[in-house]
């Protein structure tokens, strides 16, 4: 169709350009079924009928048309179908004018700025699209871009750059290019009534200090941003007003802000943003969320719609509120792999948490609070800057760690559980418990850290506890709420109050680590009892070990510290028919058997250590010794007597194992000692008034045995071959199968070489075995002693006496003694 210039006079038409006439007539080729009312005036008001080429104003049957370098004040209502404003032209609509398009098409080349107040630009294209176009600008200062009241338009802004503060309320928009509050402290929002929401595949933005809203009409509409940009540059602010925004990026610089004002939905969107939810409200996340910036919370938080994701190199900060939550009543599923810090509390009914990344309670002023569902830790969960991490839920943490760091504490608490996993702490940072649980029944727990137990407070274990650091009892206690096994090498510490007990007869304890101070081990709810680690007494206060119904069992190590006690009240499983067997028992102190029916120890096979004058094993609380009636140590059995410890025996005395009498400490026997196998070794005194028999086995020793000594089998004078001594006897007689090792370091009696030293009588036979050190060398002349005696009888069979090539001993048999003198020759 041919378009054609509206009809004017000739005297209109006159004064017109040849320019003009070519811009109107292309104005007319863009829409020619309506026909085009062109400003012609150049420059004025455009409320002037005569400014327009048909001597009136615009009507909807016409297209406006502003042609280029115009300069057009819109100081009256203007309606029109179509509108196109050519390049170079500006067009201030003023507060008492507005421009009403019913057009699909509005076409700007230039400038439109719409005042303060009145109706500014507001489309009526009923049910329609309208698209503006052109590459120009439109400012506003307080004005609004707006569609009719009631009609459903779409407006699709494809590259003019709206800006200014005021209103863009529109049914639905659709923005390509870019819209900037670029106002200080003014506020530029865009609304839509649309529950189809905006779609954006440019730039939303606030710059300058200004303010840009988006803002629904009500519920929470789609905000399309795929391909788009939301941001807010330095000293700006975006504030969000409840739309769900999908896909696209959102971006601030400097001390720009995006805040969400009420309730918003990000869903599978990249934030580059410093992005702050105000108040107590909440922001939605869906899908996977790329968070590069931060994401604040000072009171509110982030509720999770179905599974999401969120990740980047950004974090997220929490402070009092409620800081992840499900959305609503649906079950949902966070995966974290970004870091989040703060306080608040995470997790409801139907919220989980995976996290593979950093949580972080690091706001002394609140807990950050773990509740609700079981939650998996792969990654770290930690308390640091003197605050609490709280757990409240069951926390799956097989390959994570939680950690406290210096001054700070993670609480177990209202049946928080931990199952797997690490737990570690630095400086004065502390583990705490109400009434949680380590549960280790299917992965290991491992203790790696300060975990303290205060007085009134309960912690609960089952499964392997592997122990690596401590757990301090502060009058708390442990409980086996299934089998538990404590290992590593860690303690745990008990006080006076403190306890370890089981809920019923099956919880039984089997410790492979470390127990140590006091207070009690079982209580009047049975507990079966394995110490196959050590067991510690080491305060004022005893340790009592409640055994009733299934008894305790040492296979490891129990040992009680100088001027402390263990009450064994029960079974102990070691001890039956009056021989004691397996493990190690220390004993400096106390150790009482309150069971009368087993506390007398007739033979040992277990390995017994009394330290110091006062120590005692004792038949009942002030009972007597439940060693005093000890007859035979077999040769599993290990008896030793340090540090002033003098134990006697009603009985004669049997040796199959290791007999041990430290210096200053003695054993005495009623009968005889006998030896049929293993070692003993006197540094001290044995009196054996019947005779000490030496029919097999080894004795060693720098000490004294008082009686009668015969020696079918070895004998050292001193502890071994390289520490010589003086051993002394009241006697001695060596049969043809015993031998008599002097260890020889140097020709100083006692410290040098090794002396048999007998206040009665001597007879010799069997071996003599010369044990000197190879580099010792002893000069021609020198004389040892080895043996002395009221008189000597008898010799050794052969013995080797070759030095090297040029010397050799000779032995000398006197009437009270025998010496060696170092003679020339091999």
């Amino acid at each position: 169709m041919t378009a054609t210039i509206p009809p004017k006079s000739d005297a209109k038409l006159v004064g017109l350009s040849q320019i003009t006439r070519a811009v109107l007539f292309l104005a007319c080729l863009a829409a020619p079924l309506f026909a085009q009312d062109v400003f012609i005036a150049g420059t004025g008001s455009w409320s002037q009928p005569t400014a327009w080429s048909y001597d009136r104003l615009p009507t909807q049957s016409d297209d406006c048309v502003i042609p280029a370098n115009s300069n057009v004040t819109g100081d009256a209502g203007v309606e029109c179908n179509n509108f196109s404003m050519a390049t170079g032209s500006i067009l201030n609509i003023t507060s008492s004018g507005y421009l009403f398009p019913f057009g699909a098409n509005f076409v700007n080349q230039g400038t439109i700025n719409i005042g303060q107040g009145g109706n500014g630009l507001n489309f009526y294209q009923s049910g329609g699209t309208v698209t503006i176009t052109g590459g120009g600008a439109i400012a506003l200062a307080s004005g609004h871009l707006s569609t009719g009241s009631g009609l459903s338009e779409t407006v699709v802004n494809v590259d003019n750059v709206i800006n200014g503060q005021g209103c863009i309320c529109v049914y639905q928009l659709t923005n390509q290019k870019t819209i900037n509050a670029n106002v200080a402290s003014n506020i530029l929002e865009i609304y839509s009534t649309s529950t189809s929401g905006v779609t954006n595949t440019g730039t939303l933005e606030a710059s300058n200090g200004g303010i840009l809203q988006l803002v629904p009409s009500g519920g929470a509409p789609p905000f399309t941003n795929t391909g788009g940009i939301i941001q807010a540059l330095n000293g700006s602010t975006v504030q969000l007003w409840g739309y769900v925004i999908t896909g696209g990026t959102l971006s601030t610089t400097g001390t720009g802000t995006i805040q969400e004002s009420d309730v918003t939905t990000l869903n599978n969107l990249t934030s580059n943003a410093n992005f702050l939810i105000n108040t107590s409200d909440v922001t939605i996340l869906q899908g996977t969320i790329v968070n590069n910036g931060t994401i604040t919370a000072p009171h509110g938080g982030l509720q999770i719609n179905g599974t999401v994701t969120l990740k980047g190199s950004g974090a997220v900060t929490g402070g009092d509120g409620a800081l992840i939550h499900e959305f609503c009543c649906t079950a949902a599923n966070l995966i974290l792999q970004q870091p989040l810090s703060g306080g608040g509390s995470i997790g409801d009914t139907s919220f989980t948490l995976t996290n593979q990344s950093t949580v972080n309670a690091n706001n002394p002023a609140t807990y950050l609070t773990l509740a609700g569902n079981p939650e998996t830790n792969t990654g770290t969960l930690e308390a640091s800057s003197g605050a609490t991490l709280e757990i409240q839920n069951t926390v799956n943490n097989v390959g994570g760690t939680i950690t406290a760091q210096n001054g700070s504490t993670v609480l177990l608490d209202y049946n928080g559980t931990v199952n797997g996993g690490t737990l570690t702490t630095s400086g004065t940072g502390s583990f705490q418990t109400t009434s949680g649980t380590l549960d280790g029944s299917t992965n290991t727990v491992t203790n790696a850290g300060l975990y303290s137990v205060a007085s009134g407070t309960t912690l609960s274990l089952k499964g392997t506890i592997n122990n690596t650091g401590t757990f301090a009892l502060g009058g708390g206690c442990l409980a086996m709420s299934s089998p538990t096994t404590l290992t590593g090498s860690g303690t745990v510490q008990m006080n006076g109050n403190s306890c370890l007990f089981g809920w019923a007869l099956t919880n039984n304890l089997t410790n492979k680590s470390t127990i140590e101070g006091s207070g009690s081990i079982g209580d009047s709810n049975p507990m079966g009892f394995t110490n196959a680690g050590t067991v510690i007494a080491n305060q004022s206060t005893p340790l009592t070990i409640v055994s009733a119904g299934t008894g305790f069992s040492n296979t490891g190590s129990l040992v009680v510290n100088a001027g402390s006690e263990v009450d064994i009240n029960g079974q102990l499983k070691n001890l039956s028919k009056g021989t004691l067997t397996g493990g190690t028992f220390s004993v400096a102190g106390t150790m009482v058997l309150e069971n009368a029916a087993y506390t007398t120890i007739a033979t040992n096979s277990a390995n017994i250590t009394l330290t110091g004058v006062a120590a005692q094993i004792s038949n009942g609380r002030a009972g007597p010794s439940a060693l005093a009636a000890v007859a035979t140590n077999n040769s599993k059995g290990a008896l030793s007597l340090q540090s002033g410890q003098v134990l006697s025996t009603t009985a004669s005395f049997s040796n199959k194992g290791t007999l041990t009498v430290g210096t200053g400490s003695g054993f005495g026997t009623a009968g005889t000692y006998t030896q049929t196998g293993g070692t003993t070794t006197i540094d001290g005194v044995i009196s054996a008034p019947n005779g000490f028999t030496l029919k097999t086995g080894k004795l060693y020793g720098t000490g004294t045995i008082s009686g009668a000594v015969n020696a079918s089998a070895a004998v050292t004078t001193g502890d071994s071959i390289t520490a010589p001594g003086v051993l002394s006897v009241s006697s001695y007689s060596q049969t043809s199968t015993g031998s008599l090792t002097i260890p020889i370091l140097s020709n100083v009696v006692g410290t040098g070489y090794g002396q048999l030293a007998s206040t009665g009588a001597v007879s010799l036979a069997g071996k003599l075995v010369l044990k000197r050190k190879s580099t010792y060398v002893p000069t021609i002349g020198d004389t040892f002693t080895i043996v002395t005696g009221s008189s000597v009888s008898g010799t050794f069979a052969s013995p080797v006496l070759t030095i090297n090539s040029h010397e050799h001993f000779q032995i000398n048999y006197n009437s009270n003694s025998v010496t060696l003198t170092v003679v020339a020759g091999p």
